[in-house]
Order: C-alpha cells, then structure tokens, then sequence
C-alpha cells in the first residue's frame, strides 16, 4: 500500500489524526476548528509506503473565512506538500458562513518514501482568520477512503453529555438560563454519529434537537408538561465510548433491546439497541433519531405482557429507514431479568 488512510481532524482536542502528525504557528484551537491568524500555519507529516503505488494524490482542505462584519473576510490561503506549492492565494468560497471542501490533485511526483510534509499557511496580509476543520489524503483512485475512515474513529464515542441552557419562546428576549445537564447514548453498532435527536418523556414533556457535525453543540426546543415552551442549546462536555468509562452519565437509564426488522412479509432478527437519554426529567416514553449518514429511527417504548412474578416485559414498536431507502418495521423486547 503506497499511503494508509490519512486525516487530520481540527474539531477536537487533541485532533484526531491517522498516519499524521500535527505541528502548528499562530494558529489556536477555537471550540470546532483551528483558528490561523495573519502569517500562521498548519504543517501535517504524513509517511509514504512506496510512491510509485501512488500516481496522484486527492487532497480536501475543510475550511473557511471567517467575516468581517457582515462581509466576507480576507484570509488567502496557501497549500504545499514538500515545499512545493499546490496553490497559492486561494480565497476559501463560501462567504464565511459554512466550512467548504477544497479539494485539490497532488501529483505523485511530489511524494517520497517515508516522512512528507503538508503546509497549510494564511497569508501575511489577511485581515480575518482562516478557520480549519479537518484536511485528508487519499489515493485518487480510492476517493473519500480516508473520510470513511474518520468518521468511522468519531463515531466509536457513542456516549455524549452536555451543560444545557433555556429560555422562553416567542416572549420579550430574555437571557438564556442553566438547565440540566443532557446525557444520551443511542447506538444501532452502525458507526455513524447522531444529526437529530428527540424524545419524549412520560409526564409528557417533548424535546428536539440538532447537533453540529463534530457534536460540539446543539440547538433545539423543550416542550414541557405544563405546556410551556422553551429554546434549548448545550455545549459538550463529554464523549466516551462507552457507559463504563463515562462516570458522570447514569449507566442505570441505559435500556438495551434485542431487536427485530420487518419487511417482505416476515420480521427478521437485528442488532442490539442500546438507548439512554437523561435530561433530568421523568422517564423515557419515545425516542426518535437520525444520524448523519441520513439514516432514522423511531422507537415508542412500552409493556409487552406481564411475567409470572407479575414484572413487566418492556419493549419498542416503531420504525427503521436507511438513506436512500423505505422504511421497515422496527420492534424490540428489552434485554434484563434474565433475558439476553
């Protein structure tokens, strides 16, 4: 193989790196992204197996501009690999408002065997940052392997808090108050993190969210019991992968179910369903989801039948679709007392 998968992900710290390692000037990390000032830059070395097994290189720069005011900034950028510049003075598109995929050809050539540096500079004369998110390197006839890649390593987090805050809907504006804390863990073994979250709990209360792509934040609205009606936002805390190395969430919320999908006339055995989410208040009564590979589900929790010792068996009724696909049935009997 003439370069593994190689990433550098800025949306976290430390970055998430694969086959690389990250040096940097004037640049800061600032909550999803590098922040480069005037001058500063980013250097990636990544190794090389054997560059004749590699003809050109297909490389994606994730970033933006951050504005001015309310007016696109000015921060070119500048990309090298071994020195050699692949462009120069490139205005990032977008506006400032969304980060943009640039993408580039490396030719071969420029490669050597073992360690190769990627530069990624500002320029000396912007007058806003440059904002990066993430920069992969793939073979140019395996596009998007190293992408696939990293999701793949984000999404073994599958266990998420945040410090909330609310405030009332459509009244006079008023400033956003501490709320309790959200924890959940919703997890199909798909390795593919969340987009939207909502539920709804059993005295009625309702909440939907959104997540940001790196799962920094989240904004969304509550619906409580009594009716009112509140904006609602986090900002993460904590990820782990799993409920024996997160202490602060409580593994006793957590409801597993062995599962089953119906289509073509039949249910069909699945996958574990592991569900957990906590926002202080009652229990869960449903749970709906999408991830951010554009798969949904929804799950209605509830009694099955009552056992011989008069304890209930709980379990799901709902529904499944993958992306690019009709939805089929969903259905699950929870995992405990004895059952597995």
């Amino acid at each position: 193989m003439g370069i593994a998968p190689t990433y550098a992900d800025f949306s976290v710290t430390p970055a998430r790196l694969a086959n690389a390692d990250v040096t940097s000037d004037g640049a800061v990390f600032a909550g999803s992204h590098l922040a480069v000032t005037a001058g500063g830059g980013v250097t990636v070395g990544f190794e090389v197996a054997d560059p004749a097994d590699v003809e050109q290189v297909t490389l994606t720069v994730t970033a933006l501009v951050s504005k001015s005011g309310r007016s696109p900034g000015y921060a070119p950028m500048d990309v090298l690999v071994q020195g050699e510049p692949v462009v120069e003075g490139l205005t990032v598109p977008g506006g400032g408002d969304l980060p943009q995929d640039n993408v580039f050809a490396v030719p071969g050539h420029l490669l050597k065997p073992g360690a190769n540096t990627l530069e990624i500079r500002s320029s000396a004369r912007a007058r806003t940052m440059l904002w990066l998110y993430r920069v992969t390197l793939d073979p140019v006839w395996e596009r998007g392997r190293s992408e696939r890649a990293r999701t793949a390593a984000a999404a073994r987090d599958t266990v998420f808090a945040y410090r909330t805050e609310s405030r009332p809907a459509h009244g006079p504006s008023a400033a956003w108050r501490p709320a309790p804390r959200l924890a959940f863990h919703v997890d199909r073994g798909e390795q593919s993190l969340p987009a939207q979250l909502g539920w709804r709990d059993t005295d009625g209360a309702e909440t939907a969210v959104s997540f940001q792509s790196n799962m920094s934040d989240f904004h969304g609205c509550r619906r409580h019991a009594d009716g009112t009606v509140h904006e609602y936002r986090g900002r993460l805390t904590g990820r782990w992968p799993s409920l024996e190395d997160a202490d602060e969430v409580p593994a006793s919320a957590l409801r597993r179910f062995r599962t089953e999908e119906g289509w073509g006339g039949r249910w069909h055995a699945s996958g574990e369903l592991r569900l957990l989410v906590d926002a202080g208040g009652s229990a869960l009564e449903r749970a709906t989801w999408r991830d951010q590979r554009g798969n949904s589900g929804v799950a209605v929790l509830h009694a099955l039948e009552e056992e011989a010792v008069g304890e209930p068996v709980r379990g799901f009724t709902g529904y499944y679709q993958r992306h690019n696909e009709g939805p089929i049935g969903y259905r699950g009997t929870e995992i405990g007392l004895g059952r597995v």
